[in-house]
């Protein structure tokens, strides 16, 4: 298995997947855990070996039989997104829970709170799923589970409502470099929740998770931008972001994007670059996209009835005319 880990880390030789496999392979059938669950790895991720789930969940559940915490924990991912087996959440859960009772191992703390937020596996439990979101951050440095806990206190799922409280977990993950939690923490100064309101701190928050390709802060950057929040107005600068977030399916910024060709913001005019934005984010269910379609079909309706009509009148017109 130490050499293995040799080829697999490239310490003292040169990195090699295929050559740490054989190790892992010879220490694993004599039932070395770390090896089982180094082997799983290689399975799961096609790490010197061609990928097979089946095969690494063979070997996960080896190692975790042994006891191993990190092949405990990847077994309940392979049983909750049906990697290697039939997806199966009470099964996920119950490796999870395996895997937390060995000591602390935050990322499987993190998963069994979701199995309780969402009620995957268990009943949902908000209250249950907040005490392992919290034990998951209880060392600081587990962002996802920070940012998640965030989310509790803003919406009061599990805990009474705390916008203040939700900003310092929000904050905690930001810092680390979580874009999701950078961009809940810039709604909090956009509208004030938690924090004073202010628009500059918002929008330099939204950079931060926008430049990571967050598309829902690309968005917030872009309406900033729009308006003039926080930052001088740009329509040119609020289109590049809205572009960015309609490109990965953002609904509102295919609809805003439809704005900005409709009426020349940030690009020059064009009918059918609106439609086709509107379209888009309508198909999504926009309501505001859904409207601005039927506005221009009422309108081009309209323009060709009064069309049909003008054409009638003058044929009626010219018939009268030839007949005198």
């Amino acid at each position: 298995n130490n050499l293995g880990n040799c080829y697999y880390y490239g310490n003292g030789v040169e990195q090699n997947y295929e050559e740490a496999v054989k190790w892992y392979q010879k220490a694993a059938e004599q039932g070395n855990a770390d090896a089982q669950n180094m082997l799983g790895l290689g399975y799961y991720n096609g790490y010197g070996v061609k990928r097979n789930y089946e095969e690494a969940v063979k070997w996960y559940q080896k190692a975790a039989e042994q006891g191993h915490a990190g092949a405990q924990y990847v077994l309940g991912d392979c049983y909750y997104y049906g990697h290697g087996v039939e997806q199966n959440y009470e099964e996920a859960v119950q490796w999870y829970r395996k895997a937390t009772e060995l000591g602390y191992y935050p990322i499987a703390q993190y998963h069994l709170g979701d199995c309780y937020y969402y009620g995957r596996g268990v009943e949902q439990d908000y209250e249950e799923a907040v005490q392992w979101y919290r034990k998951a951050t209880e060392l600081g440095y587990y962002p996802i589970a920070q940012n998640h806990l965030g989310n509790c206190y803003y919406y009061g799922n599990g805990v009474e409502q705390n916008y203040e409280e939700a900003v310092k977990w929000y904050r905690k993950a930001a810092e680390q470099g979580y874009n999701l939690a950078q961009n809940h923490l810039g709604d909090c100064y956009y509208y004030g929740r938690g924090v004073e309101q202010n628009y500059e701190e918002a929008v330099k928050w939204y950079r931060e998770a926008a430049e990571q390709g967050n598309a829902e802060a690309q968005y917030n950057l872009g309406f900033c931008y729009y308006k003039g929040e926080g930052v001088t107005q740009d329509y040119y600068e609020a289109v590049k972001w809205y572009w960015k977030a309609a490109e990965q399916g953002d609904a509102d910024a295919q609809n805003n994007l439809g704005n900005c060709y409709r009426f020349g913001h940030g690009v020059k005019k064009n009918h059918e670059e609106a439609v086709k934005w509107y379209r888009k984010a309508a198909e999504q269910g926009n309501d505001d996209a859904q409207i601005m379609l039927n506005r221009i079909k009422t309108v081009k309706d309209i323009k060709a009835g009064l069309t049909l009509a003008i054409l009638t009148a003058i044929l009626i017109l010219w018939l009268l005319f030839s007949c005198d």
